[in-house]
């Protein structure tokens, strides 16, 4: 651009050396066509509207547009770096800009291979910018001050390996994460068609085997954000292996159990490992695939949940009729195993050097998840019991006790697990509510469904797992037609759609009684489909209205949370569920107690479906 005659600064002088010459213009375009590095609007630490990033009160002529290359080259070009630093010596009129806190730049390499500005969302804790929801950093000091800071206490470190889906590695690092997101809904519903065959072996009563999923989802969801601390601290890859390994050592334990207790406490257990794959597996893909490779990868790992969901129900049911209950953890023990030796071979070491870890919330991880399987272990058994049971009601005291101590809390710890002021964003407190109501329905629709099949319809578990083939396939197909849709239909609407169909779902196999002829494909077939496409549905669109409608650097963690009211929802819900039916229909036959139960799923979807009406459209 054309220069005043003013005497030239050291930063008119960088600001030339950057708009001349045919090779640097040549780099130039180039930089233009990599992702853009420069900070997103509300970026912490950056005041708005006013951008000035080296000019001073003399140069306020230069156009932003070139201080904003500048700034998009600033991670690639550490040259660049020096230059900036030295003008920031030499000039004596520099103090507009408040300080950014970031990463230390990446070595200087190819374009195709520069990232964007780290988030909460990419990063380890430790490196992540100012949040609203993570507390205070230091503000107001200079960008090099708070690089001076990061050596001293070895934080800063350099971005993380940065691969491709077409690499022989990227596509094993895919295969690994959604791997174990497929194998953790397995277990999730692998047992579920296994139930009538576990209750004969072990001597089970009818209201208790809901424990052996509530004990499998509560502590899944009541260690997923304590997880994703633990691999923030130790590296995601560390935590992710560990997982696995829990996974693969406590499905044995789950095959050889003796007794309901034994089985209950083991895939207690197994949850936690399960948490502990879920926020590591984010993480990587988060961190090692990039722009459109990212979002493939991301819709990739959502779909294999879905996938993973309905293939327990069908080789649970062909396993289970053919081999035994005890074999669908017996074979898991192997693919498990597989999973975790291979991730550990592949999968991208991000630990942190350095002597600085985020703080642990283990007291708010205990309230919380202790609250809550004690709550669960009251509704569902109060009805058993008897309401006026002294033990019944102290339990019941003391899980609320725990769960607004948990609350209280987490006010005041550092670094919580749940951070309070999420429920003063934008829609997260519809969407959580959302969620939980959405997976309480569907994971008591599938428990529901599978005894009506084997109890009322007089299905052995193979041909259970045979009709529910159609399940299977509707997830799938609905995810995919989800990924073509998405952006191009109103979100608002589609979301009230899949909430809609969540709450109309359950009412086919509801509406069954008792009697010799009894089908399966009036009333259990059309809920299982509805309810696997209505949550297809309501889980993409919560997933992206999430991630619409929340600041940057506070992404991951409120997809952390949300993620923690599917599971911990699937565990309420479904005590809640067995709560009523004792109530209202303890000594009816099996058709109207699973009735009644699959009623309580419409209310529960009903909750989610009036939440859904509170979600605002994001403005763009």
């Amino acid at each position: 651009m054309p220069h005043t005659s003013r005497p030239r600064s050291p930063v008119d002088t960088v600001q030339h050396d950057y708009d001349g010459g045919e090779a640097l213009t040549r780099r130039t375009s180039a930089l233009e066509e990599a992702p853009s590095l420069a900070p997103p609007a509300g970026f912490p630490g950056i005041s708005a509207p006013r951008r000035r990033s080296i000019a001073s009160h003399a140069s306020d002529d230069i156009p932003l547009e070139q201080l904003a290359s500048l700034t998009r080259s600033a991670s690639a070009i550490s040259g660049h770096r020096e230059a900036v630093n030295n003008a920031h010596e030499l000039h004596d009129n520099v103090h507009d800009l408040p300080a950014i806190q970031r990463p230390r730049p990446a070595k200087p390499g190819n374009f195709n291979a520069i990232r964007e500005v780290p988030s909460e969302f990419t990063t380890p804790l430790s490196t992540r910018p100012p949040s609203p929801v993570g507390g205070d950093t230091a503000a107001g000091a200079g960008a090099e001050a708070s690089l001076e800071r990061e050596q001293e206490h070895g934080i800063a470190q350099h971005y993380p390996d940065v691969g491709t889906l077409r690499s022989w590695r990227g596509a094993l690092i895919l295969v690994v994460t959604c791997g174990a997101q497929l194998m953790d809904n397995v277990f999730m519903t692998g047992v579920n068609i296994a139930l009538p065959a576990i209750q004969r072996d072990l001597d089970v009563e009818s209201i208790d085997l809901q424990w052996l999923l509530s004990a499998y989802t509560l502590t899944f969801g009541g260690f997923l954000l304590l997880s994703g601390v633990l691999a923030d601290r130790f590296g995601r890859k560390l935590i992710f292996a560990v997982g696995m390994g829990m996974l693969s050592v406590w499905s044995l334990a789950n095959g050889l159990a003796s007794s309901f207790i034994q089985l209950t406490i083991f895939r207690a257990i197994q949850g936690i490992g399960a948490a502990m794959t879920i926020p590591s597996a984010v993480g990587i893909i988060s961190n090692y695939f990039i722009a459109k490779d990212r979002t493939l990868a991301l819709t990739i790992f959502g779909a294999s949940g879905a996938v993973g969901f309905c293939l327990g129900l069908i080789f649970g049911g062909f396993l289970t009729a053919s081999l035994g209950w005890r074999y669908i953890f017996y074979i898991a023990v192997a693919i498990t195993a597989i999973v975790g030796i291979i991730g550990w071979f592949v999968l991208p070491k991000d630990r942190l050097e350095g002597s600085h870890r985020p703080q642990l919330d283990l007291l708010g991880a205990g309230l919380s998840t202790t609250g809550l399987i004690l709550l669960s272990f009251v509704l569902s058994s109060g009805g058993v019991y008897g309401w006026g049971k002294a033990f019944i009601i102290a339990l019941l005291v003391i899980s609320v006790a725990l769960l607004v101590s948990f609350a209280w809390v987490e006010s005041k710890v550092s670094n919580p697990v749940m951070p309070l002021s999420l429920w003063k964003l934008r829609n997260f407190p519809a969407l959580w509510i959302g969620g939980f109501a959405m997976y309480a329905a569907y994971q008591t629709v599938v428990y529901y469904t599978t005894l009506a099949a084997q109890d009322v319809n007089h299905l052995s578990a193979g041909q259970t797992a045979l009709r529910f083939l159609p399940m299977g396939a509707t997830g799938f197909t609905t995810g995919i037609i989800m990924a073509h849709t998405l952006g191009r239909v109103d979100l608002r609407a589609l979301h009230l759609i899949g909430m809609g169909l969540c709450t109309i779902a359950p009412v086919p196999a509801a509406l069954m009684r008792s009697g010799s002829d009894i089908s399966f494909w009036p009333h259990v077939f059309p809920t299982s489909v509805l309810a696997v496409a209505g949550t297809t549905v309501a889980y993409n669109t919560i997933t992206v209205f999430l991630l619409e409608s929340v600041p940057v650097n506070a992404k991951s963690l409120c997809g952390g949370m949300v993620n923690t009211a599917f599971q911990i929802g699937s565990g309420v819900g479904l005590a809640l569920a067995s709560a009523v039916v004792q109530a209202v229909d303890g000594k009816a036959g099996p058709a109207r107690q699973y009735g009644t139960g699959l009623w309580c799923c419409v209310g529960l979807a009903g909750v989610g479906l009036v939440s859904g009406l509170g979600v605002r459209k994001v403005k763009g």
